[in-house]
């Protein structure tokens, strides 16, 4: 089939070269042209764990190749997504009668949309073509053909079968699934909670409290998707706990060393910058999860602290006190 992607960075590349293997013919479109040009050109390496692109991959800032395409992958940060899709409209891009693939994990600040949600805001009509990939697959293990397992959602699921279809091969496994608002809300408060445990990490607490918060988190997690309408089994598989985990505990987790570097005494600003100017989705998500809470009369208190220690200056080791002395209550 015929696929663009859009973004280049390390998790777009390694979607682009896994299809790529898979036998299709895949486009890359950047939006920085100077990088653009030097990937097509020099095939330059996407991200440190990566490989040399393909030389059957095309890389392009300009928006011819989409109404040819398709598939459209969209695997750019959360907060550029409005922008992107309204950059694409404006340029004459229909993704109407395309399989639409969103692997951009994130809850929009204000609006407090999924992923699917925006691009359908700006799109309309696209919702029921709308595919989320998502689960424990870190770019880095990925590229190195590391077995991984993740899921395909969408509310139709030939269409998450179609997905399934595009990217399934003997090291990448996917699984389907219709509850696309548990899998889009797990993929988004799997980083705050990331952060969290980056922060326990920081302070040079254990392994017991770690534990802690990635089981309590996913219970938020849970409770926060259940609201918004998805099923809280969802959360008990690939996208929830597998994601969760996989996040919390990795080297390769770009949230949970900004927590990591916050909790050892950095400013956000300084934590931001010690990921080399990649994305920590979890700062920008925290927001939103805090905003959801308040919404919706949610009992959710790591998210609350997490929010306190990013936006509030909070002391990370008053904020774990904080947790650690709530009113003692029923599992």
């Amino acid at each position: 089939m015929k696929i663009t992607v859009l973004g280049a960075g390390s998790w777009g590349a390694t979607l682009a070269m896994l299809l790529s293997d898979n036998g299709h013919d895949v486009t890359i479109w950047e939006i920085d042209t100077k990088r653009a040009k030097d990937l097509n050109d020099r095939k330059l390496k996407p991200f440190e764990a990566g490989s040399l692109l393909p030389e059957g991959i095309k890389v392009t800032n300009t928006f011819e190749k989409f109404n040819s395409s398709d598939v459209v992958l969209f695997v750019i940060p959360s907060d550029y997504m409005r922008s992107t899709c309204n950059l694409l409209k404006s340029n004459g891009v229909s993704l109407q009668d395309k399989l639409i693939v969103s692997a951009t994990k994130g809850i929009e600040n204000k609006t407090l949309l999924r992923m699917s949600e925006v691009i359908e805001s700006v799109f309309s009509g696209v919702y029921n073509n709308i595919a989320v990939l998502s689960g424990p697959s870190h770019a880095e293990e990925v590229c190195r053909k590391i077995p991984t397992a993740v899921t395909s959602a969408s509310t139709n699921f030939e269409v998450s079968e179609k997905c399934r279809a595009l990217f399934m091969n003997n090291f990448f496994r996917v699984y389907t699934q219709t509850d696309i608002i548990g899998v889009e809300v797990g993929a988004a408060l799997k980083n705050v909670f990331a952060i969290a445990s980056g922060i326990i990490d920081g302070l040079n607490y254990g392994d017991n409290t770690k534990a802690a918060i990635v089981s309590r988190g996913l219970k938020e997690s849970a409770k926060v998707g259940v609201a918004l309408g998805g099923k809280e089994e969802t959360f008990f598989g690939l996208s929830g706990a597998g994601d969760l985990i996989v996040t919390c505990f990795s080297k390769h987790s770009r949230n949970r060393a900004v927590g990591e570097a916050i909790g050892s005494g950095k400013t956000l600003c300084a934590a931001q910058n010690s990921i080399n100017n990649m994305v920590a989705e979890g700062v920008k998500n925290a927001v939103s999860a805090y905003e959801i809470g308040k919404k919706l009369n949610l009992e959710l208190p790591i998210i609350n602290e997490v929010y306190k220690v990013l936006f509030e200056c909070k002391n990370p080791l008053t904020a774990v006190n904080d947790l650690m002395m709530r009113v003692p209550k029923q599992e």
